[in-house]
């Protein structure tokens, strides 16, 4: 049997899981207030439509983890193993990845609010028609895919953004280095130059939206 303990100090039992291991385990749909599942192997669990608040996972091991659909407000995953998690179709306010590996993982058509990425590896990331604002300073961006997202009040400043996908994406207004505004100028023009016969599209962007 594990506990998972508030993160408070002081605070009392989250929740019991009757398992040796949380690995692989289903939490679906479950409401986590200031759990602290800090520094556990929690790979493949399965989180898709949780309500998490102020929970921590600082350091933990959570590959191959699902959070689609889930709610997330001020949650830490400071240094956390995170590759090929996903997180599509979740809301994220307030949630903090610096220093995560999230390599390959999934935020597509995600709501992120004040998002930190500070120094986060996202390389092959895919953030297609996800709604982003908030920091990637120092983020490593290589191979992302950012088709359609709305990047307008994001921080790009020194991230790492070789080969990304930027078509139809909407970036007027977020923070870049001259470097990377000339860099971004010429991926886009690459991308359409590569695919003149693609129909734009007809619809506003937000109707693109499930």
């Amino acid at each position: 049997m594990i506990q998972i303990r508030s993160r408070k100090s002081g605070g009392g039992v989250v929740h019991v899981v009757n398992a040796d291991s949380l690995v692989g385990q289903k939490l679906r749909g479950l409401k986590l207030n200031q759990a602290d599942f800090s520094c556990m192997l929690m790979s493949s669990v399965d989180l898709a439509h949780a309500a998490l608040v102020e929970v921590d996972f600082d350091k933990a091991m959570l590959e191959d983890v699902q959070f689609q659909s889930a709610l997330l407000t001020n949650v830490r995953f400071h240094a956390a193993q995170m590759s090929h998690a996903d997180f599509s179709d979740a809301f994220l306010v307030g949630v903090s990845f610096q220093d995560a590996d999230l390599r390959n993982s999934s935020f597509r058509y995600a709501r992120i609010t004040g998002g930190d990425f500070t120094r986060t590896d996202l390389r092959g990331a895919d953030f297609s028609m996800a709604n982003v604002s908030g920091s990637f300073r120092g983020a490593d961006l290589s191979g992302a895919d950012l088709r359609g997202a709305d990047l307008r009040d994001a921080d790009l400043t020194d991230a790492k953004l070789l080969g990304v996908k930027l078509a139809n994406a909407r970036i007027v207004g977020a923070t870049l280095t001259p470097q990377h505004q000339k860099l971004v100028g010429m991926m886009k023009h690459d991308q359409a130059a590569n695919n003149p016969g693609a129909k734009r599209p007809t619809k506003a962007w937000w109707r693109f939206w499930r």
